[in-house]
């Protein structure tokens, strides 16, 4: 048997990590792999599409324009496990800007930068090329029909780009898209306004909330924000309660959506 690299290694480390189970029963100490599930079906028409965020007691999804501030280590192991059943990671452009966003080695998803104005930088550690582009395809830019063609051009050789809609990015057809790529399971890492986008559409299955153990008091923003994204306020819609766990003073909820 191959010895693991040591990317290997890491993962195998923090799968393990453990984590106190208080829903559902039996309650108990388990994996941070169990605590993230098992592989998701994907649905008829598309990928089943995860969301998972940070927040504040008080609900702020980020301290001074990052989500850095409200993670620690028990949230970036259930990050890391999260991560782990994901084919593709979604995020948007605003997103993968500030937080400076890295190809997912670890996990060995594919990174797919939702960009309708191709606002995002092509010079992120993301788009930097790979040794060996067979073994580790380009991250996928999503974008409209109508993106700048310079912008786009600037692109050219760092990413794959994905177009749907015309003035906007038609998430729906995104996701049939990426399905077709053959993604079963797509995790959602934000920020606000493709969250609030996605939530309008009620296209999110699944949300992991991970309640950070401190206020913040400042006007942040929410883990969604239909102003920023320019889309109307969601409708109220019915989550049935998945999972509860902590670790360190950490708590975790996992809502499945109700479609029944």
């Amino acid at each position: 048997m191959t010895a693991p690299t040591p990317n290997a290694r890491s993962a195998q480390r923090w799968q393990t990590r453990r984590v106190e189970r208080l829903y559902p029963s039996p309650a108990g100490t388990i994996d941070a792999a169990q605590a993230a599930g098992s592989k998701r079906a994907s649905r008829a028409e598309r990928p089943w599409v995860m969301l998972n965020m940070v927040a504040s007691i008080d609900g702020a999804a980020a301290i001074d324009g990052l989500s850095g501030g409200l993670s620690s280590e028990p949230d970036r192991t259930m990050f890391g496990a999260l991560r782990a059943q994901a084919d593709i990671i979604l995020v948007g452009a605003g997103t993968a800007n500030a937080e400076r966003y890295r190809p997912a080695r670890r996990s060995g998803a594919r990174i797919a930068v939702v960009s309708g104005s191709l606002s995002v930088n092509p010079e992120l550690p993301l788009f930097s090329p790979s040794s060996d582009p067979t073994v580790t395809p380009l991250p996928l830019v999503v974008t409209t029909a109508e993106a700048d063609p310079a912008a786009a051009a600037r692109l050219a050789g760092r990413a794959e780009l994905v177009r749907t809609g015309g003035e906007s990015v038609d998430l729906a057809e995104s996701l049939r898209h990426l399905g077709s790529l053959g993604a079963r399971v797509v995790l959602c890492e934000g920020g606000p306004a493709l969250n609030a986008s996605l939530l309008a559409a009620d296209l999110v299955d699944e949300v992991n909330l991970t309640h950070a153990p401190l206020t913040v008091g400042a006007d942040a923003p929410r883990i969604a924000d239909a102003a920023r994204a320019h889309v109307p306020p969601a409708a109220p819609r019915a989550y049935s309660l998945a999972q509860v766990v902590t670790h360190d003073g950490v708590l975790f909820v996992r809502w499945n959506r109700s479609r029944h």
